[in-house]
């Protein structure tokens, strides 16, 4: 079975605790290693020294929005899935993270495991 290497990017230190523990209280089997970025620019600092599998990106952060970041992800490293988590359901934001390249999208008010795993395996 793959584990994943996982990396969250998301500027709510709170969020990322309570992200985490979800994760590996769902999926421990399946996870080698979870880091964390709070923003866009220091996703794409991480992402040039460690191989992930699948990027959580938040769309709203200072410094580099979650868009941005997503599409040069994009360009720069094919492999790795991005799933979009954001408090906005507004579709505007969902089609926008499509476009940029995000494999999923997921509100933060709806997250459970069972979307969790279908996002992941997507």
């Amino acid at each position: 079975m793959d584990r994943y290497k996982i990396l969250v990017v998301d500027d709510h230190p709170k969020f990322l605790k309570a992200f985490e523990f979800m994760l590996m209280d769902s999926f421990p089997e399946k996870i080698e290693q979870i880091a964390f970025a709070q923003n866009g620019e220091e996703c794409l600092e991480e992402l040039k020294e460690n191989i992930y599998d699948i990027v959580f990106m938040d769309i709203d952060m200072p410094i580099m929005n979650g868009i941005s970041a997503t599409q040069k992800i994009n360009e720069l490293y094919r492999d790795i899935k991005v799933i979009a988590l954001s408090l906005h359901s507004d579709l505007k934001y969902m089609i926008k993270m499509i476009e940029a390249g995000a494999r999923n999208y997921l509100v933060k008010d709806d997250i459970n495991k069972e979307k969790l795993e279908e996002a992941m395996n997507a």
